[in-house]
């Protein structure tokens, strides 16, 4: 699951086309702190910049005519109803970029971090997964693999920061009393099982009385899996009234065929806020271990769940670093944002000025 996430997580700033192939280019581009900026890292942090600008472009608006859209003006903060124009969006969200990249450079640095072999095969995966999609891109625009594995490389600097900072080993370990009561209160273990609210065969949605139908077979599910004793007994009750619910929308599912749906796993808060209805949430939350429950927790899709105690099928050791990093998640991204502010800005203009937004190849 968290392989998915991580190439979800990706999807604006990985898939990204950078300008720069038609004209030289220094080989850095100054400082920002104490990492050295090269113009890779700075193109791949002014695309992404204006990336999120595109996201802020009305219907008259075509960011796809770059020099244009540069021009005009955006309204980022909703609340405020300030407008920037884009070319400042742009510009400062860059230098933004690439001071957080210096402060995690720096947070990992000071923490004691290595990168370790594990590590840096990872990194090289995942820039060789950008390049085997996306390589003509990259190529046609001036960028680099190595660029990319710097990023990565970056990344999982990134990642490694809440064990680094608030591990056992850490300047402020979170004791183990803490964690616990985060994984009992905050995160979710159980064997659950989803049913989509669309035909498999016809991709149909259901309608509002079919959703209705469905979720209240799959409440008389779960009630008759109540005080299911472990995760398998759960499984063959819930599977064996299934295909009532499936067959709402005219799918006719084999009980046997749906076993391999379920699964055991254990949810973050992070992933509850953000694959799942609050009241969903707060619903799977309320759950005691043995409980069961059927929700729906999108527009589209039900779930039926038995919670489970964590510490019945794992140790706390085992769960220790997803159950850190989804507790100290915020207080990461504050130290990396605290940090990231105090960097020195070292670009060099003359450089800077030889990659304009302007080259950016929007498509």
């Amino acid at each position: 699951m968290k392989q998915i996430l991580r190439m979800l997580a990706l999807g604006l700033a990985l898939c990204v086309a950078l300008a720069g192939c038609n004209f030289s280019t220094p080989e850095t581009v100054g400082t920002v702190g104490e990492a050295e900026i090269s113009s890779g890292l700075y193109l791949l942090a002014q695309f992404d910049a204006y990336q999120q600008a595109a996201q802020y472009a009305s219907d008259s608006q075509d960011p796809g005519k770059v020099s244009s859209f540069l021009k005009e003006s955006i309204t980022p903060d909703a609340e405020t109803g300030e407008s920037v124009t884009v070319s400042d969006f742009v510009a400062e969200t860059t230098l933004k970029t690439l001071q957080e990249y210096a402060a995690v450079e720096q947070l990992f640095t000071e923490a004691g971090g290595q990168v370790t072999d594990e590590m840096e095969a990872q990194a090289a995966g995942y820039a060789q997964q950008l390049m085997d999609s996306y390589g003509e891109l990259y190529q046609a625009n001036g960028i680099g693999q190595q660029t990319l594995l710097l990023y990565e490389r970056n990344y999982l600097k990134r990642q490694a920061l809440p064990e680094l900072l608030y591990g056992e080993a850490g300047a402020d370990p979170v004791p183990d009393s803490e964690l616990t009561s985060h994984l009992e209160n905050e995160m979710v273990y159980g064997c659950y099982v989803t049913v989509p609210l669309y035909s498999s065969t016809t991709f149909t949605m259901a309608d509002e009385e079919q959703t209705a139908e469905m979720l209240s077979l799959a409440q008389e599910a779960a009630q008759k899996a109540a005080g299911a004793e472990d995760a398998d007994s759960f499984t063959q009750t819930v599977s064996e009234a299934l295909p009532a619910v499936y067959g709402v929308l005219g799918d006719e599912v084999a009980a046997a065929d749906l076993a391999a749906d379920f699964q055991t796993g254990l949810f973050t808060q992070s992933q509850l806020a953000a694959y799942f209805s609050e009241e969903a949430a707060d619903t799977l939350r309320a759950l005691q271990p043995g409980e069961t429950v059927a929700l729906q927790y999108t527009d589209y899709g039900l779930m039926v769940m038995l919670r489970l105690d964590p510490l019945a099928d794992n140790t706390l050791d085992e769960l220790r670093e997803d159950i850190l990093t989804d507790m100290t998640a915020q207080q990461v991204e504050d130290r990396v944002a605290e940090e990231a502010a105090a960097q020195a800005n070292g670009i060099d203009p003359d450089a800077a000025a030889q990659l304009p937004a302007k080259k950016i190849v929007a498509s």
